[in-house]
């Protein structure tokens, strides 16, 4: 097994800068594959470094070496038969000793595993007991008294409770829009009050037919007319629509993306319920014609609130995924007396509760790199929003898998998928991330 100075040594060369550089040596940076093995991988590597050993030692050792065992394999895939012969590539000695050695990880991984696996009804068991969730007639108030910090608690209860309300496109999405607008904030900040005590509901249209939030994809069109502006094109996956009295529309005038206010009972309105896999998340098409709108912020400024917005928002979604593998884990808790083959429990238990180390810590750390105005505060969202998805995805799993087939399962694996699928999935979520480091 390496010394631990090798294994320091390895994570210390485990960065974006240093791994896109090695895959740029070897003209693979184009392939589409590899660079979605890449985000995987960074995303494992945070959340192994930001995982605190103090809560579940042997679970951030196993998170570490398993990450490490993937980036042996990644570097090995990058480097082909350069790996093999020694044809001058400068990274190659770096990184030598541990590509050719991916079994020196998984054994480390599969001891660590072990104790993992030993303890791990206990961890679950523990973790749900000492839970303690916000009932949904105290969320709006968490928002208010403790800003992004309270929605993260209450947007965890919402996950936990697979609630239906519109509490996360109404604050999730548009309040939380409102609050990052550019600019004249004077009709943002009042209607963000507004929805903050209640006396309105918004809802947040940006994506269409892709379903992707990038501003170069934005097609819904704003023209600046005798009266103010008006509004025409369609916006698809909005959740939170019905019965929305706002919608805050993302639409393309001459001076590029925008942010714009419609009243949802103008002319020129129509909202459609889309149907949905997941009927806890309803999502609705809003096709806009001629619509009557007021320009919110800065014109020309709602590229900048999107990338912006995007990050609060898969941060707040990053607090649902963790109460989601939460709910996974009090159901197996709950049943497990129930399920005959113990040692499957307890392995299925155990990938669970490193999940739940992993994406708790991601989302920790996006929280707190935002509340610190942090330059990798958008990297780290977008992290979250990578490493939360998957992990949510595999603890319903779990759960659906053992304990399933039943309504509260497949209501449980529905939620993690809606939620994974639900900015562009990984196709786009991946790249997100890559773009966030420059890369």
């Amino acid at each position: 097994m390496n010394s631990p100075t090798a294994q320091i040594a390895f994570d210390e060369l485990l960065t974006s800068d240093t791994l896109s550089a090695l895959m740029r040596s070897t003209w693979t940076w184009d392939d589409r594959a590899l660079r979605r093995d890449l985000a995987i991988l960074l995303v494992d590597i945070d959340a192994a470094r930001s995982a605190s050993s103090d809560e579940d030692p042997t679970a951030v050792d196993t998170l570490r070496a398993r990450a490490h065992s993937s980036a042996a394999r990644f570097v090995a895939a990058v480097l082909g038969p350069k790996l093999i012969a020694d044809t001058g590539n400068q990274l190659r000695p770096h990184f030598l000793n541990e590509a050719i050695d991916p079994a020196r990880f998984d054994r480390a991984a599969a001891a660590s595993f072990a104790d993992v696996r030993a303890h791990a009804s206990q961890y679950v068991a523990d973790q749900t007991r000492e839970l303690d969730y916000p009932a949904e007639s105290t969320w709006m108030n968490l928002v208010a008294q403790d800003g992004v910090q309270g929605l993260g608690a209450a947007m965890r209860g919402y996950g936990n409770a697979l609630s239906a309300s519109p509490f996360y496109g109404n604050i999730g999405l548009a309040w939380q829009t409102l609050r990052a607008v550019i600019g004249d904030r004077t009709a943002a900040d009042d209607y963000a009050d507004r929805i903050a005590n209640g006396s309105i509901k918004g809802a947040l249209a940006v994506a269409e037919q892709t379903g992707s939030w990038d501003p170069a994809m934005v097609k819904t069109r704003a023209t600046n007319v005798e009266n103010g502006w008006q509004i025409t094109g369609i916006k698809q996956f909005v959740p939170a629509a019905e019965g929305a009295d706002v919608y805050f529309v993302i639409a393309r005038s001459t001076a590029g993306p925008s942010l714009f206010a419609v009243d949802g009972s103008a002319p020129g309105v129509t909202v459609t319920p889309l149907e949905v896999a997941d009927p806890s998340r309803p999502l609705a098409q809003i096709e806009f014609s001629d619509a009557p709108a007021t320009l919110l912020g800065t014109e020309g400024a709602g590229g900048r609130l999107m990338l912006r917005v995007i990050d609060l928002a898969t941060t707040a979604l990053a607090a649902e995924q963790v109460g989601l593998i939460e709910k996974a884990m009090s159901m197996l808790v709950a049943h497990s007396k129930d399920l005959v083959d113990a040692p499957a429990l307890e392995s299925r238990l155990a990938g669970v509760a490193l999940d739940h180390v992993a994406a708790a810590a991601l989302w920790r750390r996006a929280l707190a790199e935002d509340a610190a105005g942090s330059p990798d505060a958008s990297t780290a969202a977008a992290a979250a929003h990578v490493g939360c998805s998957a992990a949510a995805v595999r603890a319903a799993t779990a759960a659906a898998e053992l304990l399933g087939p039943d309504e509260a399962t497949e209501a449980l694996l529905l939620r993690a998928l809606s939620g994974s699928l639900l900015f562009g999935g990984p196709a786009l979520s991946h790249e997100r991330l890559l773009e966030r480091l420059g890369l």
